[in-house]
């Protein structure tokens, strides 16, 4: 899953799906969404996955602001990750994230044999290589394909995130309908397990668009809520 503005657009799943139910929710797509702020439109987004070849997959995610004070302060956030599949599951290779505007924040995370770097402007994190590491960005790719294979209840997902590589967990809660620009849409409904009750972070994939997010809501316990509806789906 880009951010609402500093939640990772993670709109996606891990890979111990059959090759025929990994292949429905891991192809290529271009997504379309609005981004709203407490109710207000402030923004769009663009979610891609595209096969690199060589068995290395990149999803990009890009946030613009394009009014109110998103627009004011010239908000741009871009983030890409690579990948691949591995019989562990999904596979971080890279993961690239940039934002510009009146704050401008930039981090980067290289998977590699020798282990996990991560960098951002406080410093720089060393982990452990160890299989089936993803980023943020990759979290929603892993949920949509285990969705896709069926699984249900408290689906887990090794994550590095800044200066944390840790076990990020959800529950899933059920089938629900969503009303989004897209339309009316039956969805898998998927919530975060933190033990910070101040946010909460729930996300539907939509069950007839291929397990893309159709819906990403996170609400903070000061009452702001940021918000990603699902315009269009091209695959």
């Amino acid at each position: 899953m880009t951010r609402c503005w500093f939640y990772p657009l993670a709109a996606l799943l891990a890979l111990t799906a059959t090759p025929a139910v990994a292949q429905e929710a891991l192809s290529p797509y271009v997504a379309e969404y609005e981004v709203l702020r407490s109710g207000a439109v402030e923004g769009r987004a663009t979610m891609s996955l595209t096969a690199e070849g060589g068995g290395i997959w990149r999803l990009e995610g890009h946030t613009r602001g394009t009014q109110g004070l998103a627009a004011l302060a010239g908000l741009r956030i871009d983030e890409t990750s690579r990948f691949r599949e591995t019989a562990e599951g999904l596979q971080c290779v890279r993961y690239d994230y940039r934002q510009t505007g009146l704050r401008k924040r930039e981090r980067r995370v290289d998977c590699g044999a020798d282990g996990i770097v991560s960098r951002d402007h406080r410093g720089e994190y060393q982990f452990p290589a160890q299989p089936g590491v993803i980023d943020q960005q990759v979290v929603g790719l892993a949920l949509a394909i285990d969705l896709a294979a069926g699984r249900r209840g408290k689906l887990e997902y090794q994550v590095v995130d800044r200066g944390e590589l840790a076990a990020q967990a959800y529950r899933v809660d059920g089938e629900d309908t969503v009303q989004v620009p897209a339309g009316r849409l039956r969805a898998m409904k998927v919530e975060r397990i933190r033990e910070d009750a101040r946010r909460v972070t729930t996300t539907w994939f939509g069950i007839g668009q291929g397990w893309v997010p159709v819906r990403i809501l996170q609400a903070e316990s000061d009452g702001m809520a940021f918000e990603l509806r699902l315009v269009s789906v091209r695959r």
